[in-house]
């Protein structure tokens, strides 16, 4: 899984960054489809990892329990979203 940002003008004054993520840039931008005008797509794969252990303590902090947490966690492992 890749991660995205998907510039989007809806129409408003100002254009909207959405972070994405999908499997390539067509997905991403399917994705938004119907919201707007895509303007441009930028892969910011690189530059926006995400650690399990980061995000699982980020959960406990915030009171989820073991449950939710690993449920979460997986769930961003199974997807190839976080590491």
């Amino acid at each position: 899984m890749r991660k995205f940002f998907v510039y989007l003008d809806d129409g408003s004054e100002d254009v909207m960054k959405i972070a994405i993520p999908a499997k390539n840039e067509k997905n991403a931008r399917e994705y938004v489809n119907g919201n707007g005008e895509v303007i441009a797509v930028k892969d910011v794969t690189d530059r926006y990892p995400i650690s399990l252990e980061c995000v699982a303590k980020a959960l406990i902090n915030a009171g989820f329990g073991q449950v939710e947490t690993d449920l979460i966690t997986r769930t961003l492992q199974i997807n190839d979203i976080a590491d």
